[in-house]
């Protein structure tokens, strides 16, 4: 019997080639065709993001000076851009839950009852309205989150930074110093730099922990003769005791700066 060559048809690569390159081509997936919004979706402009189709009025897009939209609107639209939902304007690097929370501060109670926002909800308005410059949006999110973070000193440091709100800075650093011990959240949130200047802060104030309060450890004077009583001076100074009478706003300034960056 005679063996098949080397380059005979059921071993020959080319001939294998051709025969995978002759199967028919399965079909495409489609793209999942977007829905629209149950809440936001009434008229004027469409916006298309992650998925979901949202029409709302464009006023308040056009009326905020300085925003990206307002100079978009003023321009034709090419290829009918934001005028129906087969011509969406995409909003490709946003999420649909930032993008909702911004909707429900610029249309307050016009599309759905109004309710109150998370600190997430927030900080997604905050990201959007400063990424296009909607000024009085952004300034209700400030105000809002710093209702929600006041005890939350660390959170305040790193989303200042972040969004650029100086005049959160130093009151956080400052509420920051006088805390009694600093948590892993906190020290996830300030990072080691920030972390390691707090210490220089914190320790700097405690030279005299662990005597009485004039900072020695045997005199009555002002203090009354009488420890751990009503009235009288404490047994010794604690760390906090310290911070808590420091003068740690200048401390701050001396260890971060001016502007407390």
């Amino acid at each position: 019997m005679m063996l098949p060559s080397a380059r005979s048809p059921l071993t020959s690569p080319t001939t294998t080639l051709d025969m995978v390159s002759s199967l028919p081509t399965p079909p495409a997936e489609s793209a999942p065709m977007p829905k629209r919004d149950k809440e936001f979706y009434c008229r004027d402009v469409v916006f298309l993001v992650e998925g979901v189709l949202y029409r709302v009025s464009r006023g308040p897009f056009e009326r905020s000076s300085g925003n990206m939209f307002s100079g978009m609107f003023q321009i034709p639209a090419q290829n009918h851009e934001g005028e129906s939902d087969e011509h969406p304007i995409e909003l490709e690097t946003v999420s649909g839950a930032d993008f909702k929370a911004f909707l429900r501060v610029l249309f307050p109670g016009i599309y759905s009852p109004e309710r109150s926002l998370t600190t997430d909800e927030w900080m997604g308005v905050l990201k959007l309205a400063t990424m296009w410059m909607f000024d009085a949006v952004r300034a209700v999110a400030i105000s809002q989150l710093h209702k929600l973070l006041i005890r939350s000193p660390a959170l305040r440091v790193r989303f200042a930074r972040e969004f650029d709100i100086p005049l959160w800075i130093q009151p956080a650093l400052l509420a920051l110093a006088r805390q009694d011990t600093l948590t892993a959240a906190d020290l996830e949130a300030l990072g080691w730099d920030t972390t390691a200047k707090l210490i220089r802060v914190r320790e700097g104030a405690v030279t005299f922990a662990g005597h009485c309060a004039c900072a020695c450890p045997t005199c009555n004077h002002a203090h009354g003769t009488t420890r751990g009583q009503a009235g009288g001076r404490p047994d010794v100074v604690t760390a906090a005791m310290v911070r808590q009478d420091a003068d740690l706003a200048s401390r701050i300034t001396e260890v971060f700066g001016p502007n407390a960056a």
